[in-house]
């Protein structure tokens, strides 16, 4: 009897990370970022604002992953996903909004870098999508925590 592979037969039990595995993503791209930021920050010393113009496009990438995660939630119909998924878009746009009206060393500015992350657990812990969508979870946290590193380590230098 000829037992040939038959690929039909074979599926996948799952199609998504669990919550502790989304969690690992999260976290990794977001210490990738710091470490990435920090390291930026060390390298190039005290700096004026010449940065802004490398930090504003890695800002931008951030924010249209986060646009596209939040559209994904909505085409899958997933209500408490998709309010997540906006909370991270809002609280991307409020922290340039802060920044305008506080200086990087009054607490209140990193309110909203705060917000942000925090916003990307609640995502990270309730998201039910593919991977793909957990994946860019982790480039939207390593892409903020660059800028947040080297804001923060910055401020630490002056």
């Amino acid at each position: 009897m000829d037992m040939a592979y038959d690929a039909s037969e074979q599926t996948i039990a799952a199609v998504s990370f669990r919550r502790d595995e989304r969690f690992a993503v999260l976290i990794g791209g977001a210490a990738i970022g710091v470490a990435a930021g920090f390291g930026a920050a060390l390298a190039l010393g005290r700096t004026g604002s010449w940065p802004i113009f490398i930090a504003a496009p890695i800002f931008l990438a951030a924010a249209y992953l986060a646009v596209a995660t939040f559209r994904d939630a909505l085409d899958r119909r997933a209500v408490g996903c998709s309010i997540a998924a906006a909370l991270v878009v809002l609280t991307l746009l409020a922290w340039p909004a802060a920044g305008m009206f506080f200086p990087m060393t009054a607490p209140q500015f990193w309110i909203a870098p705060a917000a942000t992350m925090g916003s990307m657990l609640l995502l990270a812990s309730c998201w039910s999508g593919d991977q793909l969508a957990t994946y860019r979870l982790s480039g939207e946290a390593a892409s903020i925590c660059a800028i947040i590193g080297f804001l923060g380590a910055n401020t630490l230098m002056g």
